[in-house]
């Protein structure tokens, strides 16, 4: 099933000569690889390795418990809260009643509560991160980044603030509350069905807003997948997440390397080639395919090599004639293999699938309310 292979992870990192017949061929090998791995392995997350002087990241500390991020401006303080590109985005822990015994979920910076603003009663989703190493102190980077890429468009979570806790030093991030959790809790409510067509065109033309911004600043999310795609009762979808999202030209100076979901990773970078924009592609359509049909295109596949095998070499998933011609176009525009064939955000933006649902938001909003 997809959360089997979510919670699986491979000790390999790719050369970057080594060819896709090769790579399919070590698969096919080392078919009992699963059988091989410690029991309790996460999601295949690979620890990102600076391989260019312009990209590693230096921090530095000081007897104030201070952090400065040398290469981005970024400063995280128990006095200031959180500074970034000279602005100070600061809320104080009075500021915000906090929910403890709440848990909205975990993503890829740290794990996320409800809380509510007391001098404005906006309730707001607040995330928790512990930067006691530098891998969630670049996490951290990365979610900021996104964050302040992210302001002002409606398709993207926006952020309020941060402060940091004197007594942990653990910094918080308050949120856009979404009040119905993510897409993968949607799917829940449906209980294995599809998402109706109009409805998903509707939620499709949002997701595909949200990261046309994204695209259009240059940043890669790198990990879009149901989890990471939230919704609330106003009918709006919104990308959230930026855990791990990068600005493409740090992540056009590093090596290839495994970071994000492996069931929603594309081709490509099962292949070792570097991020790009068209990998984002990729897994919206993965996403869509699963809303359209209520399960994940390769939910009977148990093991990674025999996933990777399919992803790389067996024909691409496409959707049936039962769907509307123009969703499964929509789809086989996502999910080809060909990077230079596959659509970008501002085609996709403007596909016949999406185009028709000006308006349907209330009706999304009702479909919503109908399975909350």
């Amino acid at each position: 099933s997809r959360q089997h292979l979510c919670n699986v992870a491979a000790g390999w990192l790719w050369q970057r000569h080594t060819t896709c017949a090769g790579k399919l061929a070590f698969f096919r090998a080392h078919g009992s690889l699963r059988a091989k791995m410690p029991p309790k392995m996460m999601k295949l997350e690979i620890e990102e390795i600076d391989n260019d002087a312009s990209v590693s990241m230096t921090w530095s500390i000081d007897p104030s418990g201070t952090m400065r991020h040398k290469g981005s401006g970024l400063k995280v303080s128990t006095d200031t809260g959180i500074t970034f590109e000279g602005q100070e985005y600061r809320l104080s822990p009075e500021d915000i009643e906090l929910d403890t015994s709440s848990h909205l979920g975990a993503g890829a910076c740290g794990v996320v509560q409800k809380g509510v603003i007391k001098k404005t009663g906006v309730a707001v989703a607040v995330k928790t991160v512990k930067v006691d190493d530098k891998g969630k102190r670049e996490q951290l980077l990365n979610e900021i980044r996104g964050l302040v890429q992210a302001e002002g468009c409606p398709h993207l979570v926006q952020w309020y603030a941060g402060f940091v806790s004197k007594r942990t030093n653990a910094v918080h991030v308050a949120l856009e509350f979404m009040d119905l959790g993510s897409l993968a809790d949607l799917k829940k409510r449906l209980h294995g069905q599809g998402v109706p067509p109009s409805h998903l065109a509707c939620i499709t033309s949002q997701i595909m807003k949200g990261l046309d911004h994204l695209h259009d600043r240059k940043l890669l999310h790198r990990d879009i997948k149901p989890e990471n795609i939230l919704h609330n009762r106003l009918g709006q979808v919104k990308l959230t997440d930026f855990g791990i999202a990068k600005d493409l030209d740090t992540t056009l100076a590093m090596a290839g390397t495994f970071v994000g979901t492996v069931t929603y990773m594309s081709p490509e970078r099962c292949l070792g080639q570097d991020y790009s924009l068209a990998s984002d592609i990729w897994s919206v359509g993965m996403v869509i395919y699963e809303l359209a049909t209520g399960k994940y295109p390769f939910a009977d596949i148990s093991t990674i090599p025999i996933l990777f095998e399919h992803l790389c070499d067996k024909p691409e998933p496409r959707l049936d004639a039962s769907f509307p011609p123009e969703l499964c176009d929509f789809v086989a525009a996502c999910l080809t293999r060909d990077v230079a064939k596959r659509q970008d955000t501002p085609h996709l933006c403007r596909h016949a699938f999406v185009g028709p649902c000006a308006g349907a938001q209330e009706e999304l909003a009702a479909l919503f309310a109908s399975l909350a």
